[in-house]
């Protein structure tokens, strides 16, 4: 079949098990709990409502499920807990379903799916196959998702081959492998790790809709409204398309990802297809603030709910995304410091035993989080956010300090339209009102915590994913503010203040700039691109060629690729074996960077030099290789006399051969 119509379907199947595994079991503990006014919402609400409960709780409940009993069990008992609710569910649905409404929302589902989809597939035009720029993140995701369905919890490390479990914040992915597990020979990890940005999607637009409740700042607007200024505002990235611009202007170059020009604060859009993971966090961390605000605004529940709820939500947090989680234990820092200012003895007491309760449900995880980590240096150094049209304008002193004085200018152009709805907000509603309830008041609190972590801070392995993921709980509460701002001034007719209009517009711009440079990057001409679905033909060869190894050799067995290049993908996507060492960045997952230095040395000769069959054999064997799966851009594949073709493959086609590195050493010629 085309892999593009397999993809497709796989997106589509692993879409429609989000639905018993996690809809309906976050409607399940909706109803059990009746958090966040649960049982008085309607159909619409309780819709969206049960994806952010999904995404906000169920990673902590079956991570420790699945390090239990595996991951059949976990996904056995989602399923279960969903059946149960659907005929509850249902009879309660009889007679309440707004026709109109619903076809608007499915239509706008159906398009989310395809948006998705886009992001993620290959294009298959039956000669080469054309990856999305998006395999940047998504071999991670899909080698992840799978070592979880294959190996169980904690993860071992998809890209280095080491007896320590991978050290990484794998809650989403435990998800991700019980859609994956569930969907059988239709889904794989790229499309469960799909079907899961869908519903984190839903989930997003879940948490919008009860915060806004919350804080009680659209309480005289009509709900059609509200989610009309939501949807409107929701897609719109920031001011990125005229640093794009600029940088046409200046080298020539379109360059495709155009957050890539400043310290990222990635659209909505974008951050769902690319980093699900670290959106779902700040869906947990909000959650559980959310929580105990709307204890301490007084509504009657019992306090061990509350605490419950609260708990795993942050415990989900920390374990979907580390960066996140920071921001969410500064924020509740802050909060608990005020609370214990004004003696709210009994909110601050209600914060402290969800920490409590986070902490216990973390514990695992976080213990193995830190005992696989490799690293030997600081994960996290102060540094001031860096700002992308003045790097290399003055020393570094300097530059610090211009960094400081321009970092508002920084997160104005990041946050665009979102950034001038803040102000608008700040302008037309008093502080009173804002804070009238503890979930506004909770606005400025995350906000104002997230963009100075985000601000002074940065994360020093690999990326600077601290000061880019931070600041997703600081969008959702720009994002709400904006929502609040716009219900106020638009009028009947919705019509937007000039600014805000054309910042919409600039916001637009720069989505639908990124989403096409996620297919059009090989236009770009880029050198930094080349070696990113370079070669179509050996990329479509090599999916082909991990799917007869996935069927026909043992999954225990290190299947190993060139590590040459900057990054590899294929072995990530398509594989089903681990692998001895991924490429230059497979400390990852928490493998030291002295090992990964020694292990590449060891193997990328293999397939960058024309060695003798000894030679590979002694190389191929002392990483503890079982199979070399060799393609027609590997240096010894142009030598007729090399051991690429002096010894019998396993498999072969005209541009992959996959050879066992025991039958090198004396096999049949």
């Amino acid at each position: 079949m085309n892999a593009s119509l397999t993809d497709a379907c796989g997106v589509l199947a692993a879409t429609l098990l989000g639905v018993p595994l996690v809809l309906l079991p976050g409607y399940a503990l909706g109803r059990l709990t009746g958090i966040l006014g649960f049982s008085t919402l309607a159909p619409g609400g309780r819709f969206l409502c049960s994806a952010l409960l999904g995404i906000g709780l169920l990673p902590a409940l079956d991570s420790l499920l699945v390090q239990a009993a595996g991951v059949p069990a976990a996904a056995l008992a989602n399923g279960a807990l969903g059946l149960a609710t659907l005929v509850p569910a249902a009879r309660w649905l009889r007679g309440r379903v707004d026709l109109p409404a619903t076809g608007r929302g499915l239509a706008l589902a159906a398009l989310w799916v395809v948006i998705v989809a886009y992001a993620l597939i290959d294009i298959d035009t039956g000669t080469g196959l054309y990856q999305p720029v998006t395999v940047i993140d998504l071999v991670k995701h899909a080698s992840l998702t799978r070592s979880i369905v294959q190996d169980g919890l904690p993860p071992v490390d998809p890209f280095f081959a080491r007896p320590e479990r991978a050290g990484y914040y794998y809650f989403f992915y435990t998800l991700c492998a019980l859609i994956d597990w569930a969907g059988g020979t239709l889904v794989d990890g790229r499309t469960a790790f799909a079907g899961m940005a869908f519903w984190t999607g839903i989930g997003l637009l879940g948490l919008l809709d009860r915060l806004l409740a919350a804080t009680g700042l659209v309480r005289d607007a009509s709900q059609r409204l509200v989610r009309g200024a939501t949807l409107l505002l929701l897609p719109a990235g920031g001011l990125d398309i005229l640093l794009v611009i600029r940088n046409r202007i200046e080298t020539g170059i379109w360059i495709p990802i155009p957050e890539w020009l400043n310290e990222q604060v990635l659209n909505w859009p974008s951050s769902l297809v690319w980093v699900p993971h670290h959106v779902a966090g700040a869906l947990a961390g909000w959650l559980g603030l959310l929580t105990l605000a709307e204890a301490a605004d007084g509504t009657r529940r019992p306090p061990g709910a509350t605490v419950a709820v609260a708990g795993i939500a942050f415990a989900a947090c920390a374990g979907l995304s580390v960066w996140v989680c920071l921001g969410t234990v500064a924020a509740a820092g802050t909060w608990l410091a005020l609370l214990a200012i004004e003696r709210r003895w009994r909110d601050a007491g209600r914060l402290v035993a969800a920490g409590l309760v986070a902490a216990l449900l973390a514990a695992p995880y976080l213990s193995g989080l830190l005992a696989s980590r490799g690293e030997a240096g600081q994960a996290i150094v102060f540094a001031v956010r860096s700002f992308g049209p003045l790097e290399g304008a003055a020393d570094s002193p300097v530059l610090s300090l211009i960094r400081v004085i321009l970092l508002p200018v920084n997160y104005y152009l990041a946050f665009g339209v979102l950034a001038a709805g803040a102000f608008l907000f700040w302008r037309i509603v008093p502080r009173s009102e804002a804070h009238a309830r503890e979930a506004g008041r909770l606005l400025t609190i995350v906000a104002a915590s997230s963009l100075l972590i985000g601000g002074f801070l940065r994360s020093a392995i690999l990326y600077n994913d601290l000061g880019w993921r931070v600041v997703l709980l600081a969008q959702v509460a720009t994002l709400a503010w904006s929502v609040s701002a716009l219900t106020r001034i638009a009028g009947a007719r919705f019509r937007l203040p000039g600014l805000i209009a054309v910042l919409l517009l600039l916001g637009y711009a720069t989505t639908l700039y990124g989403f096409a440079g996620m297919r059009a990057y090989p236009a770009s001409g880029l050198p930094n691109f080349a070696f990113l679905n370079g070669r179509p033909d050996i990329d479509r060869a090599l999916r082909a060629a991990y799917a007869w190894a996935g069927e026909r050799l043992p999954r225990v067995l290190v299947l190993q690729a060139a590590p040459g290049g900057p990054r590899v993908f294929d072995f990530g996507l398509y594989g089903f074996h681990p692998v001895a060492v991924a490429d230059r960045e497979a400390r990852l997952f928490g493998a030291s960077q002295e090992a990964v230095a020694a292990r590449l040395a060891q193997v990328a000769p293999i397939f960058s030099d024309v060695l003798t069959t000894d030679d590979v054999h002694h190389r191929a064997a002392g990483a503890g290789i079982g199979a070399l799966i060799v393609t027609a851009q590997d240096s010894p594949w142009a030598n007729p006399e090399s051991w690429v073709w002096r010894n019998r493959p396993l498999y072969a086609s005209p541009r992959v051969r996959i050879l066992s590195v025991d039958d090198l050493d004396g096999g049949p010629r």
